[in-house]
């Protein structure tokens, strides 16, 4: 044969099979080498910060690898957040209507696709020759709850599911709830941290800063943050939302205690309420700004979050935190009655008024208003509080912090939220909302647009523990400021939320059924910035609607019409929430007396 030419390809040789057809990559769209780029670019940068800082960076990598390995979730725990998180879907139910199948098809699948996660993860271990204890009790685990759990939430040989109403799948999930918690506050030994990670109970840190302090208002300054100096030996359990958690402390160089929840799961966690706390922040910012909300020292209290990793990450915590749930618990308890049972009580009593009484939810609302005080939360913080003087100063710090939390529910769409989910703080008065996330239509491509009955919580038990005086005082003046410092030109608050939104617009389609591939997301990319930046206005339209600068009367107006208060609307909203007649058409899983 010829020699082939100088920079000839070379073929094939002769009687050899034909090499197989390389598949054609397709084209790189401008989108995706943008994309690449920005990687690029990402990664030179955090190569600079390393090799510029590598102490900080070492120690900061050792405590999240030590914290990510020695905290993983048990079987438990995952199985726990799992019913949590179906408990909270259910608040808004009614628990006469028949359970959907969807509804309960959804249940079996995460269930099994659990039980199968564990199972893969048990095989692997086998495989590796690791954790063999621990294995043999997870195996355990499996075979005494898997017949239970399709006891209770697997479709029959009849093909019906065990549960026909909202009421029964409630009792179900919540008896679930209850023995995972006593599982997992039973297994949560050891009780000292040296016994999970011996690295980070003997470590002593020099570089690394406390989590969270580039979530405040000042420009961030390294050489004055705080450094861990050690984590403490003690472990504790606390709830939250719904779910059992371990907390640790980590003592800093000032001599303070600062307490992390743990929060690690087996799935992902969905950040929809770190992107409530950016807007939390963005309204922060606003309000250093303006002038009405500055010298009411207003300033929304923001609980960090702080990623870890996909399956787990940090929640600053305030051991005297206490939801209104527990409050209500508490003095529940001491009458011999539950929470659950008061609201499914109450249910009973409107189906047996239906037949006597004209208004039926209204009289097995005074039937409930009997037994609980609307004085429960007042005497829980009195008994706490040392003086009047602070119970003073209690309220109107409560008030102003509902105020501004009231506004972002409202305007980012948040539903009314469950006592469950209303965490205060018994000393300062700060209040944070649990698992707070923006409501979207079935689309995704607007703001839920169905008519909301409760624009936030006002229920009878927070208007007495606010008082007459903060309620039409501190609280209708600090919503009115918030809005005119997020509703101000100057402060560009749409783009910041058309961002937010594009990406929980984005978080929820991947979570949907037919997630989209990284290709249709770049071809999707323009239509869901159009549907961000329509939802940004919807928000908008909100916050200027409770701004006192829009109901500001017009100096050419005479038309002779007594002018309204320039807080008239947010007026309004108050006596929206706080109507009792539109409360009690509210689930009661939503506990309207509370």
């Amino acid at each position: 044969p010829r020699p082939a030419a100088p920079g000839a390809t070379p073929g094939p040789a002769p009687g050899a099979a034909p090499a197989a057809a390389q598949p054609q990559q397709p084209p790189m769209t401008p989108e995706a080498r943008a994309a690449m780029v920005v990687r690029q670019y990402a990664q030179e940068i955090m190569k600079s910060l390393r090799d510029g800082h590598l102490p900080f960076f070492l120690e900061t990598e050792r405590f999240v690898v030590e914290i990510t390995r020695s905290f993983k979730p048990t079987f438990e725990q995952q199985l726990q957040h799992m019913v949590a998180a179906h408990i909270s879907t259910l608040t808004d139910k009614d628990v006469a209507a028949p359970v959907p199948a969807e509804l309960a098809e959804a249940i079996e699948k995460d269930l099994l696709g659990l039980l199968e996660t564990v199972e893969q993860q048990l095989e692997q271990d086998k495989q590796r020759g690791q954790a063999a204890k621990e294995a043999v009790q997870v195996a355990a685990a499996l075979a005494e709850h898997r017949p239970l759990l399709a006891k209770d939430f697997f479709k029959g040989k009849g093909g019906a599911y065990p549960n026909a109403t909202y009421k029964d799948l409630y009792l179900t999930l919540r008896k679930w709830q209850v023995a995972m918690r006593r599982q997992v506050a039973r297994a949560a030994e050891p009780k000292q941290l040296e016994l999970l990670s011996r690295a980070l109970a003997e470590s002593k840190g020099t570089q690394m800063e406390i989590p969270g302090q580039y979530l405040t208002l000042d420009e961030p300054r390294p050489e004055q943050h705080v450094k861990v100096d050690r984590v403490l030996p003690d472990l504790e359990l606390a709830d939250y939302n719904l779910a059992c958690h371990r907390r640790i402390t980590i003592r800093g160089n000032d001599s303070k205690l600062y307490h992390f929840i743990i929060e690690a799961t087996g799935a992902a966690i969905a950040s929809s309420d770190e992107r409530t706390l950016q807007v939390c922040q963005l309204m922060n910012r606003c309000m250093v700004k303006e002038k009405q909300a500055r010298r009411r020292h207003m300033k929304l209290h923001v609980r960090p979050i702080i990623g870890l990793a996909p399956r787990c990450r940090l929640v600053a915590d305030d051991p005297q935190s206490m939801s209104l749930m527990q409050m209500l618990d508490q003095y529940l308890a001491a009458q011999g009655q539950t929470s659950d049972g008061v609201a499914l009580k109450f249910a009973e009593q409107v189906q047996a008024f239906a037949r006597t009484q004209q208004d039926p939810k209204m009289a097995a609302m005074n039937e409930v208003s009997d037994k609980l005080p609307e004085t429960v939360a007042l005497n829980y913080i009195r008994a706490i509080i040392p003086s009047n003087a602070h119970l003073w100063s209690f309220r109107k710090q409560l008030a102003v912090q509902y105020a501004c939390l009231a506004l972002v529910s409202h305007a980012l769409f948040i539903p009314a939220p469950s006592p469950t989910r209303l965490v205060f703080s018994q000393l300062q008065g700060d209040v944070s909302l649990a698992g707070a996330a923006p409501s979207f239509n079935k689309e995704i491509t607007r703001m839920q647009d169905s008519n909301e009955r409760m624009p936030f919580r006002m229920t009878r038990m927070l208007t007495t523990l606010l008082s007459p005086v903060g309620l039409e005082g501190g609280f209708s003046a600090a919503m009115g400021a918030a809005a005119m410092s997020l509703a101000n030109p100057k402060r560009a608050v749409k783009y910041h939320l058309c961002a937010i939104l594009r990406e929980e617009m984005l978080a929820l389609a991947r979570q949907g059924p037919n997630p989209p591939t990284a290709v249709q997301e770049q071809q999707q990319g323009k239509m869901v910035f159009r549907n961000a930046s329509a939802c940004a206005d919807q928000v908008m339209q909100r916050v200027t609607a409770l701004s006192p600068v829009t109901a500001l009367p017009d100096k050419d107006d005479k038309s002779g019409e007594a002018p309204q208060p320039i807080n008239a609307k947010v007026i309004e909203l108050i006596m929206a929430a706080a109507n009792p007649v539109e409360q009690i058409n509210m689930p009661c899983l939503w506990h309207p007396w509370a």
